[in-house]
C-alpha cells in the first residue's frame, strides 16, 4: 500500500511537470496530454523493460496510473493558463518525482531479487529516464545531460543510501523515506547553491583551439 501511494503521487507531479513543461512551449491539448503522461510514465516503462518484467501500468491495477496521468495533464492544460505557474516550479516538481521515482525503482528491483547494484541502476532509470523524454519532446536539453546539474548524481546517492540501510537490515519502508530525503535533500541543494560536478575542461586555451580550427579549414579540400 505504501508503495502503491508513493507511485500515484509519483505519477501525479511527474504529469504535472511535463505538462507544465509542454504548455510553455505552445503545444496543444493533445501534445500536453502526451508528454504529461510519458514523463509520468516513462521512468517505469524503461525500468520494467529493462528488469523483463510486465509494464506496471499495463496489468490491470495498472490502469488507475494512465488515468491518473491523463486527467493531471488535462487538467493543467486548463488551470495553467489562468493560473501560471511561478518559475521554478518544474524544477521542484522535478526533484520530487527525482526522489519518488528513484526510491520506487530500487525497491521493486529489490523485491524482484535484483542486486543492490542494479537495484541501484534502476533506481537512478526510473527516477530520470521520464524527465529525459518530457525534455526531449519539448526541444530541451534534459538535466540530467546539462553541466552543473547534480540529478543523476542525487538519484545515485538516495539510491546508495537505501542499499546501505537495507544491507544493515533496517526494514524497507525506512530505507526507502530515508533514500527519498537524501535524493530530494541532494538535488534542491544543488538547485539552491549550484552544486556540480565538475564540466569538461579544454586541454588547449581557446586561442590554441581556435588555431587548430583554422589550420583545419586551411588543409581542407
Amino acid at each position: 500500500m505504501f508503495l502503491s501511494i508513493c507511485e500515484i503521487m509519483s505519477t501525479i507531479i511527474g504529469a504535472l511537470a511535463g505538462s507544465i513543461a509542454s504548455s510553455r512551449v505552445k503545444m496543444d491539448l493533445f501534445g500536453v496530454i502526451v508528454c504529461g503522461t510519458l514523463a509520468a510514465l516513462g521512468g517505469g516503462t524503461v525500468r520494467d523493460l529493462l528488469l523483463d518484467i510486465p509494464v506496471y501500468w499495463t496489468l490491470p491495477s495498472g490502469e488507475i496510473f494512465v488515468l491518473a496521468a491523463v486527467i493531471t495533464s488535462l487538467a493543467t492544460f486548463y488551470l495553467a493558463q489562468k493560473y501560471p505557474p511561478p518559475l521554478g516550479t518544474i524544477r521542484v516538481a522535478d526533484a520530487i518525482v527525482l526522489a519518488l521515482f528513484g526510491m520506487i525503482g530500487t525497491e521493486k528491483s529489490y523485491l524482484h531479487g535484483y542486486t543492490p547494484t542494479v537495484s541501484v541502476m534502476m533506481g537512478i532509470c526510473t527516477g530520470v529516464a521520464g524527465g529525459l523524454l518530457r525534455d526531449v519532446l519539448t526541444g530541451n536539453v534534459p538535466y540530467v545531460f546539462r553541466p552543473g546539474e547534480l540529478y543523476a548524481t542525487a538519484a545515485l546517492m538516495g539510491g546508495v543510501a537505501y542499499a546501505a540501510l537495507s544491507y544493515l537490515g533496517i526494514d524497507s519502508s525506512t530505507c526507502f523515506v530515508t533514500g527519498f530525503v537524501v535524493t530530494l535533500s541532494v538535488r534542491l541543494a544543488a538547485i539552491r547553491w549550484n552544486w556540480n560536478l565538475p564540466s569538461y575542461i579544454p586541454l588547449f586555451s581557446p586561442e590554441a583551439e581556435a588555431e587548430v580550427s583554422e589550420d583545419s579549414k586551411d588543409s581542407g579540400p
